[in-house]
């Protein structure tokens, strides 16, 4: 029968023990990397979920623009500046990054379902304020509706009627989160 061998205590130098805690802060090190991962995946996907929830809260923005320029189309409303109101008769760029811009028109602001405060401005895009007929104003427009034929192309879009002036909404949103979201949409009407 054989005899097991140990090796006498001064033989032992401990080789394993140390392999084995370095495997162990290797481990360590990994499963920490893979829970700073998982924290940075979880706030990404939040960060998407809050950036859709605002494009959402943009449309019902430019829905409530459009419904305000329709309402007030036909009352001469549209040729003046009505800065409370959230509109401009010339398209010259705002300061749509200070909230004193925002804060001018309260009738223009309301908070959605999803908690985010959408706030909305109106800029005719002409040149002047005024008329858009005016003497010296140039509109962005589309001269009434488009039908096919009327030119030497059988296939050319032909306008006919009343012009159709351009409308550039632009849409802020803030989210809970207290990030801030400008959209814009062009419109005619």
């Amino acid at each position: 029968m054989k005899s097991l061998r140990i090796a006498p205590p001064g033989a032992q130098r401990g080789y394993m023990l140390m392999l084995v805690l370095v495997a162990l802060v290797a481990m360590m090190i990994s499963g920490v990397a893979l829970v700073r991962s998982m924290d940075t995946s979880q706030l990404v996907a939040g960060n998407l979920a809050s950036r859709n929830a605002t494009v959402n809260s943009a449309d019902a923005g430019v829905q409530a623009a459009v419904a305000w320029i329709q309402a007030n189309a036909a009352t001469g409303v549209l040729s003046t500046d009505a800065p409370t109101n959230g509109y401009y008769s010339y398209g010259t760029d705002q300061a749509w990054t200070s909230s004193t811009f925002w804060s001018t028109c309260t009738t223009c602001t309301f908070t959605d379902a999803a908690s985010n405060q959408v706030s909305w401005s109106v800029s005719r895009m002409c040149k002047l304020s005024g008329s858009a007929t005016g003497v010296g104003n140039f509109c962005s427009s589309l001269n009434g509706s488009a039908s096919n034929g009327g030119s030497y192309s059988s296939d050319a879009v032909n306008f006919t009627g009343s012009p159709k002036y351009f409308y550039r909404i632009t849409v802020q949103v803030l989210d809970p989160r207290n990030s801030s979201t400008l959209s814009q949409a062009f419109v005619t009407l």
